[in-house]
């Protein structure tokens, strides 16, 4: 016990005799905070690398695409307004070629005063595939190819010749019909919208 004693007061005594004391507290102080200090670098040097390896990109499976022919309804009238009137029956096997097509309205030789002029194209008999049509009037430029109605905006006073391609989706078959008519309308594009003529 004595030895302690002896021990501590020795260290207390040198502590004592030393000339300024806050410089090797200082110093001691100094050297703990290296081995903490090398310890935050290592560690930010290890969070680093494993930010700049690249995060492999999961593989995203396609999906498979499946593409089937739309149901051949008994006759495909199509108004104006964008509805269908199909009287659809479930068919396993259509005929490739094209079937029996004409234009219903307007009829050949037609004065036709509506503005818009809806063209409707009436699928006479069922059984056949799928087709689209493109069209072109007065020998303009055709549309795109489609199976939408056909509605003609402000089209030209006078004479129409209606062109219409016709183009089986299954085989690329084409086949044209042309509808003569008048037009003998007004231009609405010339009226302001929100304003009334008398």
């Amino acid at each position: 016990m004595e030895e302690k004693q002896r021990f501590l007061s020795r260290i207390l005594r040198s502590y004592r005799s030393l000339p300024d004391k806050k410089k090797y507290v200082e110093f001691f102080t100094a050297i703990l905070t290296v081995p903490v200090l090398l310890t935050v670098i290592i560690l930010n040097l290890s969070s680093l690398k494993k930010e700049e390896q690249p995060n492999p990109t999961p593989q995203v499976e396609q999906p498979k695409i499946v593409i089937t022919l739309p149901e051949q309804p008994s006759t495909k009238t199509i108004p104006s307004d964008g509805r269908q009137n199909p009287t659809a029956t479930p068919q396993q096997a259509c005929k490739k070629e094209i079937g029996p097509i004409e234009i219903s309205t307007p009829e050949e030789g037609d004065v036709v005063t509506d503005n818009p002029i809806s063209i409707i194209v009436t699928q006479k008999e069922e059984g056949f595939c799928a087709v689209v049509w493109s069209y072109r009037i007065n020998n303009g430029s055709w549309s795109d190819y489609d199976d939408k109605s056909i509605a003609l905006y402000n089209p030209p006073k006078g004479p129409i010749v209606l062109e219409l391609r016709i183009k089986s989706v299954v085989t690329g078959d084409e086949e044209r019909i042309t509808r003569k008519f008048t037009y003998d309308g007004t231009d609405t594009s010339a009226t302001p919208s929100g304003t009334i003529t008398n």
